[in-house]
């Protein structure tokens, strides 16, 4: 017994020691990869635009807006609604038509979308300012609301 008790404190003080070799270690890596959810999306500082009672034939001063994108880049387009009451948007101001220009780039709304921006980067901004023009004669009368809608849209820059 005292044999086997003296073998086993040799060993241990030779493995406390650093006599006996440790056994083989390998490692290998687990490679992580991670992206954020894409979100194509435009937020507007500003959700209305009110204009007031204006004048036939009037302009308004210059509005300014600022659109942001979301965490992709984006292309902007916009678009113009015609008013439930008759009027109708146009390229220039006539007989029940109005006209709402657009500063940069320049153009007139009109009920198709209309390029506003080709690649706004990632959590970007856009500014641009809008002009309204009031008809020159009217034939559906002052109690006819004339309110309508413009629309920006963002879509994938990225191509399938």
């Amino acid at each position: 017994m005292k044999w086997q008790t003296l073998i086993l404190a040799a060993a241990l003080g030779a493995a406390s020691a650093g006599v006996f070799a440790t056994a083989p270690t390998e490692t290998d890596t687990i490679a992580v990869s991670v992206s954020l959810f894409s979100s194509i999306s435009v937020d507007l500082d500003q959700n209305a635009w009110n204009l007031g009672p204006m004048q036939l034939g009037s302009v308004s001063p210059w509005s300014p807006f600022t659109a942001t994108a979301g965490n992709t880049k984006a292309k902007l387009e916009i678009v113009a609604s015609n008013p439930a009451g008759g009027w109708i948007i146009g390229a220039a101001p006539n007989t029940d038509v109005f006209q709402v220009e657009v500063s940069s780039p320049t153009l007139s709304l009109t009920t198709s979308y209309q390029q506003l921006a080709s690649r706004i980067p990632h959590y970007g901004n856009l500014g641009f300012s809008l002009r309204y023009y009031a008809p020159t004669q009217d034939t559906k009368g002052a109690e006819t609301s004339e309110s309508f809608t413009i629309t920006v849209k963002a879509s994938s820059t990225i191509v399938p």
